[in-house]
């Protein structure tokens, strides 16, 4: 009888963002190590933005679209956030460092203008069912695996546009001035395999969702992003499975949660990984 192939480490499309940024953090990750030891003001921001974001659908759709009365929406949807935030992710929230979540809220707020003039811009420019449409969610953060992928993942949302069902990614970061980041197009196109795996139907675009700035972008999603994300997730498996990736200096590396974790450790694996 032929011996079972041993299981690759089951991978998610957190691991493969975590790899896009350094290698060596999927390895720390996958050992136990925490990535964000702290909940800081930044951090907390993000948070907020997210949840402000899932309020835009009905805010959008019941309120009259000027500038003002969409400012007061978003006040009070985000206070509401405020509220909830401690109750939603309470494990997050006992590590939090002092006076970081008025910081992270004051800071969210300030954003509120801009977000407010992209949304008008949007809505002005593809029309309010259009923009409903690409913002509404018919299922929030589903969870989607494959096992013919190893691999598994939560989009923040699936949105119904043009009859397709497809997954949608908010970001709380910087937005670039055209299209995505390459990351993001990793992410986009990870979940898209994902859906088709679970949908049977092809997933041809995705959206993403910079929700620091009230903006949405499309990505097609191309055949050469499919092959990306599938060379990832076998590099991925390698570093489960207990191979250190070589070491790499990057701009964020004196930021990093794992610097003093991370000498250098050049092998002859890690020159051919």
């Amino acid at each position: 009888m032929m011996p079972a192939t041993p299981r690759s480490p089951e991978i998610s499309v957190s691991d493969l963002l975590l790899y896009i940024s350094c290698p060596r953090r999927v390895y720390f990750v996958s050992r136990g190590f925490e990535l964000f030891p702290e909940i800081n003001a930044s951090r907390l921001e993000r948070m907020l933005l997210k949840e402000l974001s899932l309020n835009y659908p009905e805010i959008v759709s019941k309120c009259s679209l000027n500038a003002d009365t969409l400012c007061k929406e978003l006040e009070v949807a985000l206070n509401q956030a405020y509220e909830d935030l401690p109750l939603m992710f309470p494990g997050d929230f006992t590590r939090i460092e002092g006076g970081a979540l008025e910081e992270g809220s004051a800071r969210a707020r300030a954003k509120i203008p801009e977000i407010v003039a992209n949304l008008l811009r949007g809505l002005e420019e593809y029309g309010k069912d259009t923009m409903l449409a690409a913002l509404t969610p018919v299922k929030t953060e589903p969870f989607l695996s494959s096992e013919k992928l190893n691999l598994k993942g939560v989009p923040s949302k699936i949105v119904c546009f043009e009859d397709t069902n497809v997954p949608s990614i908010l970001k709380p970061g910087n937005c670039p001035v055209q299209g995505v980041w390459a990351s993001d197009r990793m992410h986009a196109a990870s979940l898209a395999l994902l859906l088709e795996a679970e949908s049977g139907k092809e997933v041809p675009f995705a959206f993403v969702e910079y929700v620091s700035f009230g903006l949405l972008r499309k990505v097609v999603i191309r055949s050469s992003d499919r092959r990306e994300v599938l060379k990832i997730c076998r590099r991925v498996e390698k570093i489960k499975a207990g191979l250190m990736p070589e070491k790499t200096e990057e701009k964020f590396c004196t930021q990093c949660t794992f610097s003093e974790h991370c000498v250098s450790n050049s092998s002859l694996m890690s020159k051919f990984f």
